[in-house]
């Protein structure tokens, strides 16, 4: 009889890190709701071939970036030298001028702005 109860009880134990990824998917979609992504830049930037999407969070103040290096989604090369940055900024998804000129700060610190 013990030997049964001390087996059920370990069955149903649960762990904190089990709770956890069980409400992840929630605890992130409410993140996204709170703390939405604001599209600042979009476009190809200089040596790229692939699509740069460039997003901010204002309340976290992070940056995030995605990448879009699919078959249908390179640089056509009727568009100009890949050596060309063509990004520009996204002004119906709600960025403000600050947040564009930061995240134009951001691609040129890290190359992607000049040839």
């Amino acid at each position: 009889m013990d030997a049964q109860r001390t087996c059920d009880l370990i069955m149903h134990k649960t762990y904190p890190g089990q709770a956890f990824t069980l409400f992840e998917p929630l605890l992130l979609r409410l993140a996204a709701i709170t703390d939405p992504k604001i599209e600042v830049l979009s476009g190809y930037p200089a040596h790229c071939s692939a699509w740069l999407t460039i997003y901010y969070q204002r309340k976290s103040g992070k940056w995030s970036y995605e990448w879009y290096d699919r078959a249908g989604c390179r640089r056509p090369a009727a568009l100009s030298d890949a050596m060309t940055c063509l990004m520009h900024e996204v002004s119906d998804r709600g960025a403000t001028q600050q947040e564009h000129q930061l995240a134009q700060r951001l691609l040129a610190e890290t190359g992607f702005m000049e040839a």
